[in-house]
């Protein structure tokens, strides 16, 4: 079986399945951060687990996905996935890189919210909010106008040499289809009911950036947005409640140092909520909005920082 060798997540990445939606490395790859293997197809019946559907313990996550596979993580460095028999590879990948990613970069450490990232001249900036708020659709606006995307849907932060940075990852978008249809963009494949997945083609950032601000997208009655700068104990508590399959993070053995970065990112990062009428009809002029606002708030930081 052709192995294929993958960059995200500043991981090397190396799996016996293709996975288009993940940056690929060509010629020699050096040794793999993370391995994923496919095992023979697994029975009919998938096994009982502790929390229903999925358990955690320190270096172990296990995942049973009715119709599709079991998914094994293992100490952030492997993902074995026993499919079911017939199981179209689009849906393998569909937790593949959701779920089952999530819980490797809970054990390898890094801080994965939930939400979509851009590259801009001020620093990174992660949109996070509710289901359904219209993250993944902010950001494809964002790029639409020339901005590149760092990641959708998982945004890994890293406390690296030169500070809190956004790591990159999936070059693509998941956008609801009354999004995918306004926004006019490149043709994408449906993976859901009203999801489609959209590659980002040029429109990607392959490095880490620095991370300037994180927005929480929040239901507004307001007919203009207001940016309102979160201060205290409450920014770490948003955080978490922002964090990828929060459920996840409980019995992994990076726990405490997970909590820990979330005190950093809090003092750290420039956290904001984002109060705005929930209209996809003002989505250009919410864009509009936040670069003003970015460009008086983060005046004094250069592209530089992003390098």
């Amino acid at each position: 079986m052709s192995l294929n060798q993958y960059w995200a997540y500043g991981l090397r990445i190396q799996a016996e399945m293709d996975c288009p939606e993940l940056p690929s490395v060509s010629g020699e790859a050096g040794s793999p951060d993370v391995t994923i293997r496919l095992l023979p197809p697994a029975a009919n019946a998938l096994e009982s687990l502790e929390n229903g559907y999925y358990e955690v313990h320190p270096g172990v996550f296990r995942l049973a996905v009715p119709g599709v596979a079991m998914y094994r993580v293992e100490e952030g460095r492997r993902i074995f996935i026993a499919p079911l028999p017939d199981v179209p590879a689009e849906k393998l990948r569909l937790f593949l890189l959701g779920s089952a990613m999530g819980a490797l970069l809970y054990q390898r450490g890094l801080f994965p919210l939930h939400g979509s990232a851009i590259e801009t001249p001020w620093g990174a900036m992660i949109f996070v909010g509710a289901q359904g708020a219209g993250k993944s659709t902010l950001a494809a606006q964002f790029h639409r106008k020339g901005y590149r995307l760092l990641s959708d849907d998982v945004c890994a932060v890293a406390a690296l040499p030169k500070g809190l940075q956004i790591l990159p990852a999936l070059a693509q978008f998941r956008l609801c289809a009354d999004a995918y249809e306004r926004l006019g963009t490149t043709p994408g494949v449906r993976f859901d009911v009203d999801k489609y997945v959209v590659p980002m083609g040029e429109g990607y950032c392959p490095h880490p950036v620095s991370l300037r601000a994180i927005h929480i997208l929040v239901d507004h009655d307001s007919s203009t947005p207001v940016f309102e700068v979160l201060r205290g104990f409450d920014r770490v508590q948003r955080l978490l409640e922002n964090l990828y399959r929060p459920h996840y993070l409980k019995g992994q053995g990076t726990q405490s140092d997970l909590m820990r970065m979330a005190g950093l990112i809090a003092q750290t990062a420039t956290i904001v909520a984002v109060n705005r009428r929930r209209d996809p009809e003002a989505i250009e002029g919410l864009v509009g909005f936040l670069e003003s606002a970015w460009a008086e708030r983060f005046a004094a930081y250069s592209s530089k920082e992003m390098e």
